[in-house]
């Protein structure tokens, strides 16, 4: 079954489930997918949950996935049995003409990213063309990279290397999603054109992660002594620390808190993307605003501590990782503030910003 052919009309990407962070890091490898396959039918399937890709990303991402299927009936995706042995044979003479496959669709290329043999065996009875997976180093796979050459490590990296194996190169995967016209416009009204913006976004999921605070006011503070503007990204966590931070750098701006401006109290995935579109750098720590800004392919500066930037970096046109390790300790608090001024001002010459 397996086909070398770089066209494929339909195509369907197998997922366990998808949280908004989960599906932000998932999207240099959707758009690869799509720059590779610029005229394909592109479905995403869930299997044990739901997908940003159905609700807070369906629109900016329509011109990226077509069509998303959760839980279908026809996907079984629980891979459990009494035991391997018994499993592998069970599996192995699985008809792929069962009641709940004859309701599946056909996919000229099927992807199956969960990295689960049980699982991989499974879905590689739905009707396809070629069948991709990584599950026990391709064991299952119609094609595979070289068995003696070594895997990507991040994880971005390991998903397009699926895409390259289908279309036999490596296609582009950086890029910015679009943003609405009245968002960005809301946004210009916070953000007006001549004038350079330092973002900061010194939220994270986990205090581990994150790059004390008075540091993210350091670099701000000189940010602002060169003309700049420092633009902080508070999230429903960080509301607290508002006032202190407005009184510490009264040039801020705190444009996701300009209520008046967005009609609404509620911050949103699309507020963020499109106050990203107008930053000139942003630092952000291994978080979720971190991907939230890589998402409007925003010049980033990523800080990272007890997690791996070289499996988790967010993908952006320009970035710099900044690891605590190299400043000699593995808590993030070890990265020193001068680093990160520095790491500013190299994005911003890149830039031509001043």
């Amino acid at each position: 079954m397996s086909d070398t052919s770089p066209t494929f009309e339909t195509i369907g990407v197998i997922v366990g489930r998808d949280l908004v962070g989960d599906a932000l890091m998932k999207l240099p490898f959707v758009r690869a997918l799509r720059n590779a396959f610029p005229r394909a039918m592109i479905s995403w399937i869930t299997s044990q949950g739901p997908t940003a890709f159905a609700t807070v990303l369906r629109e900016p991402t329509k011109t990226l996935i077509d069509k998303v299927y959760e839980r279908p009936e026809w996907l079984d995706a629980e891979g459990r049995g009494p035991g391997i042995g018994k499993t592998i044979i069970r599996l192995l003479s699985y008809s792929p003409v069962s009641k709940s496959q004859l309701l599946a669709p056909r996919f000229d290329l099927l992807i199956d990213t969960r990295n689960r043999w049980r699982e991989a065996l499974r879905a590689r009875h739905l009707p396809h063309r070629l069948f991709l997976a990584p599950a026990m180093h391709f064991l299952f796979s119609e094609k595979r990279p070289p068995f003696l050459g070594s895997r990507p490590t991040h994880l971005c990296d390991q998903l397009i290397e699926l895409v390259e194996l289908a279309c036999g190169f490596r296609p582009l995967s950086t890029g910015a999603l679009p943003v609405a016209a009245d968002d960005l416009h809301r946004a210009r009204q916070i953000l007006p054109e001549g004038h350079v913006y330092v973002g900061l976004a010194p939220g994270a999921g986990h205090l581990e992660k994150a790059w004390p605070r008075y540091k993210f006011e350091k670099v701000a503070i000189m940010q602002a002594q060169k003309g700049r503007v420092p633009v902080f990204i508070l999230g429903p966590q960080e509301l607290s620390w508002y006032n202190e931070l407005q009184a510490t750098v009264p040039s801020a701006k705190f444009p996701l808190q300009d209520y008046g401006v967005w009609g609404s109290h509620a911050i949103t995935l699309d507020h963020t993307l499109a106050i990203g579109k107008l930053l000139d750098v942003a630092v952000a720590n291994d978080s979720g605003a971190g991907h939230m800004l890589a998402a409007a392919d925003c010049p980033l500066i990523s800080l990272f501590g007890p997690t791996s930037p070289e499996k988790l970096a967010p993908r952006v046109t320009h970035g710099i990782a900044l690891r605590a390790q190299h400043f000699g300790a593995p808590q993030t608090r070890a990265i020193t503030w001068e680093a990160v001024n520095e790491a500013v001002e190299s994005l911003l010459s890149l830039k031509g910003r001043k």
